[in-house]
């Protein structure tokens, strides 16, 4: 397989699961967001800022896991993509659950009916 379109491919690999990710999340999210931001102008800036941080994490990751690694054989390099991809994702979810996290509040056991 050629080396732009093995890398082409990887890339699309790691938009598509950041694109089904994505929307998934952003209707939960904005909820979220309108309830914890101040105002629609911030929610609006931390929506957008969490969907190119959801791009952004697991196209880098797989650019430099295929900057790193040579495959002979074609799926292994795309099977390395995803699993990049993947990981990304998942750093970058991680992160962003961590800080909405923050704004949940946890009922003390007492206080359950």
């Amino acid at each position: 397989m050629n080396a732009y379109l093995q890398l082409l491919a990887a890339a699309s690999i790691s938009i598509a699961a950041s694109g089904i990710v994505l929307s998934t999340l952003s209707g939960p999210l904005r909820s979220i967001l309108g309830r914890i931001c101040p105002d629609e102008q911030a929610a609006a800036f931390w929506l957008s800022y969490t969907r190119v941080m959801l791009m952004i994490a697991p196209l880098l990751l797989v650019l430099l896991v295929d900057l790193f690694s040579h495959f002979s054989n074609p799926l292994d390099s795309l099977r390395l993509a995803l699993l990049a991809a993947l990981g990304g994702l998942l750093i970058g979810l991680r992160s962003i659950g961590q800080r909405l996290g923050q704004f949940i509040e946890v009922p003390s056991p007492g206080s359950l009916p």
